[in-house]
């Protein structure tokens, strides 16, 4: 099937960004264990929320690592925005881990030193 102006990519088959990432929160709703209406709220995420994307190369940080650098970030973006915390609307942090020497900062490939 082809796209047309009226189509979009979940018309055709194809996941948007916007669906994959109302997935994973509902999905990370869900494995927290938190309460059905909470969860319901996952998924009707308005159109427009704000997303943070951060790339480190893999092994940089740890799962507590990031769970503060999600929580920061969020903080930082909801006061910068004037946004309330109200669960119903949503922001969006995504952590990318990039492979060793897929990341690099002024035309240097960044290795991170061992642990």
């Amino acid at each position: 099937m082809e796209m047309d102006a009226k189509s979009s990519p979940d018309d055709i088959g194809e996941l948007s960004r916007r669906t994959v990432l109302v997935t994973a929160a509902t999905a990370a709703v869900a494995a927290a264990g938190v309460t059905a209406g909470l969860a319901q709220s996952a998924t009707s995420a308005s159109f427009g929320a704000p997303l943070v994307e951060m790339s480190f190369p893999v092994g940089v940080l740890d799962v507590e690592q990031k769970a503060a650098m999600i929580r920061g970030v969020t903080d930082v973006v909801r006061s910068a925005m004037k946004l309330s915390p109200d669960p119903a609307r949503k922001l969006f942090v995504e952590i990318f881990e990039t492979p060793e020497g897929g990341f690099g900062v002024n035309g240097q490939a960044v290795i991170p030193r061992g642990r």
